[in-house]
Formats: C-alpha cells, structure tokens, sequence
C-alpha cells in the first residue's frame, strides 16, 4: 500500500454564480522516498487538491463530494475536521507557496517555530526553542540563534522560504508537500532550494509531493509526474517517459513552451488561448480549443477516461500518442 494515496477525488466550490468543480476525479500515490510532481498551468487545481489532503479547505464554500486520501491505511476523509488536521499536523507537513502571506507578521520567526513544538509536543519554552535552533541550522538559516528573534519581513525571500520548510519538517511528517516552493525566487535561489529539499528528504526518507508550473524543476527532481488540466489528470507516468515521449497533447505543449538554449534567437512557443473558465467548461474534452489535434469527437464525446500506454502510464486523450522529442511517434506507442 502506498504511504499517500488519492482516489477519485473531487472538489468543489459553491459560489454566487453556480458550483465550480476545481479538482474531478483526481488519484495519485506516493510512497516513502518517492518525489510525485503535480504540473499545470494555473487554476488546473494543483493547489486546491494539496489543501483537501491537508484539510485546510474552508467549508461552506468547499466540500469534497467524492474520493477517499489515504495515508498509510486511514481515510483521512473518515475523519472529524479536527482529527484530520491534526493528523495532517503529525504526519503530512505542507510548505505554502507565498512564505510572506503565510508567515505571521507580529511575531518572531522563532516565536513561530516553538509554537506548534510546544502545543502538539509538550515541549518546554527551553527545549521548543533548541529544537527551532536546530531546524533552522537544518534549513541552513545562518545565524539561526539571532535571525529566529527577527520578524518574517527582515528576511529575504530565500530565508523566508527556508524558514516556511523548517516550520512543516517541525513534526518530522512522513509526507512533506510543496507548493510553489520556488515562485519568485531568482534561479540560485531555486536551485539551492530544491538541493536543500533533495538533502532533507534523503536523509529521512520523506515522500515529496512537488506543486509547480516549473518543468525544468521538474525534470531534475521528480519519479512520477501527474500533468492537471481543468481539475483532471490528463496524464501520468514516470518523469523519464513524460519528457522523452509524452502522450498528451497538452503535455507536448507545456514540453514545447520551455525555454531551450538551442533555440537561441527563435520565438517561443506558446499554448494558444487561456485555461477555460470552470463555471463554463467546453463540450468534449476541455483542451480541444486550444488543441493542435482536435477532431470532432473531442468537441462532442464525453472527456475519456485516463488509459494505460503501451510505454507506460497513463493518458486520458482519445488520440493519445506517445511522442518523441524529434517530434517522431515512438516505435512502442505504434506496435
């Protein structure tokens, strides 16, 4: 059995103009040491699935009408609000992805470390604030006795960020979740966050949930990739097959618009048209507008189901086609 797993999960929002469906039938499962990396463009529902596993969706105007979260054999969908997030506090950590909105301005990073160690672990004002001292050392936080007396705006985005992961390994959680861990840093910045995130979960043999539109991080981090398009799995599957042949039109897209330095001096490449609006989505499968491959049973027929690849993994388009990256289908995908 999986450490986390998601199945048919689904999520909604009941608003003044109707009920939008962020994440439908969503399932995904990771297991200790694994990296899962949940891709999209915004409003795909990446964000939105990671708080229903957290428990941190506000209700009225969440709720999840189907679908079950498992960790390590306990539906954490069983549970009161209370016991779920309590759980969640004790096994499954979450790194959010704006560390300024998320920290609190008034108090101290330190004061905000100790807290959660002395209220769940009973820990003295003394031994909570050890224990913070050596998280921040842990996060490379330099300087950590003076800078855990400074306020969440006297630290720069990368220590900001530093002190966010410090805060969910507080608990030692089995599951660390990342959302965004790495918006608006520069890219050394990135880099040293996602090496500092590599080290910390091998060495206690975390499962990585990674949230991000960043293929390129992507690549160098992840085992499995699940690609979100209007709050469905459109594919999913080993990074290693997702980047030399992806099946799904919309994955060769996102594939396509990476910058590359061999295309020096050539426009980039772009997905035409927005994301749809979730109140309104399209007949048929909801990319078919701005799809290179669309036919009319894509406009017109019910959205399929995700289905097994010859290549392996999954991908729920009616001319899924594994593709390599020469653009040439590749010879298992045709057999």
């Amino acid at each position: 059995m999986p450490l986390l797993q998601v199945r048919d999960l689904a999520v909604e929002f009941v608003t003044a103009d109707g009920v939008v469906r962020a994440v439908d039938g969503l399932s995904y499962a990771v297991d200790a040491g694994q990296t899962l990396a949940i891709v999209g463009e915004s409003g795909s529902g990446k964000s939105v699935s990671s708080l229903a596993v957290m428990g941190l969706l506000q209700s009225p105007p969440a709720r999840i009408p189907s679908g079950s979260i498992t960790f390590a054999g306990t539906d954490l969908l069983t549970l009161s609000r209370k016991q779920h997030r309590a759980f969640c506090g004790e096994h499954i950590g979450m790194v959010f992805q704006d560390a300024l909105a998320a920290l609190n301005p008034v108090y101290t990073v330190g004061w905000q470390l100790t807290e959660a160690l002395r209220a769940r672990h009973g820990l003295t004002r003394r031994d909570a604030r050890r224990r913070a001292m050596e998280l921040l050392d842990l996060v490379q936080v330099p300087a950590a006795r003076q800078r855990a007396r400074e306020y969440p705006h006297q630290f720069s985005g990368g220590m900001r960020q530093r002190a966010m992961i410090a805060m969910a390994l507080a608990m030692d959680p089995e599951v660390l979740i990342a959302d965004e861990p790495t918006t608006a840093l520069d890219v050394t910045v990135q880099a040293q966050i996602m090496k500092l995130l590599a080290e910390i979960q091998a060495e206690r043999d975390m499962a990585l949930i990674l949230i991000t539109h960043d293929l390129g991080v992507v690549a160098s981090v992840a085992d499995t990739v699940t690609v979100m398009y209007a709050g469905k799995a459109v594919e999913q599957g080993e990074v290693q097959r997702i980047y030399s042949r992806p099946a799904h039109p919309y994955t060769r897209a996102l594939l396509r618009a990476i910058p590359r330095l061999d295309h020096k001096g050539r426009q980039l490449d772009v997905i035409p048209g927005r994301p749809p609006d979730p109140l309104h989505l399209p007949d048929g499968c909801a990319f078919h507008p701005r799809c290179d491959r669309a036919e009319d049973v894509c406009r017109a027929a019910p959205p399929p189901p995700l289905a097994e690849l010859p290549g392996g993994g999954s991908a729920a388009c009616y001319f899924a086609v594994e593709v390599m990256a020469d653009g040439k289908p590749a010879e298992r995908a045709e057999s």
